[in-house]
């Protein structure tokens, strides 16, 4: 099981000293779900990750004058939000991103990043799947194909693919508490409507 370490509340004063490995960790630690989370405001992931990697990339150049009087937490997923604004002020067409930035705003911005935290923390288990196992689930869950069109595209047996999907789902509730397995349940709803 993957246990990620506590964040030092001085982190940020070590990237200001120019610590890499600092830098690192808190990339490490914070990239996968900063990026569900600009894609939550972009619906872009390429354009989402290359906004977060702008965000790593600002705190590097700036770190000498970086004064940061919050938790990384919440400083990481403001700078990300206000580079996705930004973003779409610049990129996209006023009416859409106001309209979407207000139906944003009405989520609580902790329960928006709990939400993001949760899909990261799926996104994960899913990817810990065995190459074929994990392509079958996405395949039926992700895109809604049928067993048989599965079995079809695959040049796999219908069984094959049947007993591929309860690996998976036994994989991933094995790896999941009760609430992840109903946010799982309830984002594969969400995909299929």
């Amino acid at each position: 099981m993957n246990i990620k370490k506590p964040i030092d509340e001085n982190i940020f004063s070590k990237i200001k000293n120019g610590d890499e490995s600092a830098f690192n960790f808190i990339f490490e630690h914070f990239y996968s779900s900063l990026c569900f989370f600009s894609f939550k405001y972009v619906s872009d992931m390429d354009k989402a990750r290359s906004l977060v990697q702008q965000v790593f990339v600002d705190i590097w150049i700036k770190r000498e004058k970086l004064e940061v009087s919050r938790s990384v937490k919440s400083y990481m997923y403001n700078a990300v939000r206000n580079k996705s604004i930004d973003y779409l002020r610049k990129e996209k067409n006023t009416i859409q991103i106001t309209e979407k930035i207000e139906n944003i705003k009405e989520i609580p911005f902790h329960d928006l990043i709990e939400e993001t935290e949760q899909i990261n923390k799926i996104n994960n288990v899913i990817n810990d799947l065995p190459e074929k196992c994990r392509e079958i689930f996405i395949l039926c869950r992700f895109e809604g194909m049928k067993y048989k069109q599965i079995a079809e595209k695959l040049d796999i047996s219908i069984k094959t693919v049947e007993m591929q999907v309860s690996i998976a789902l036994k994989k991933i509730r094995k790896k999941l508490s009760n609430q992840d397995t109903i946010n799982l349940f309830l984002l594969l709803i969400s995909k299929n409507t």
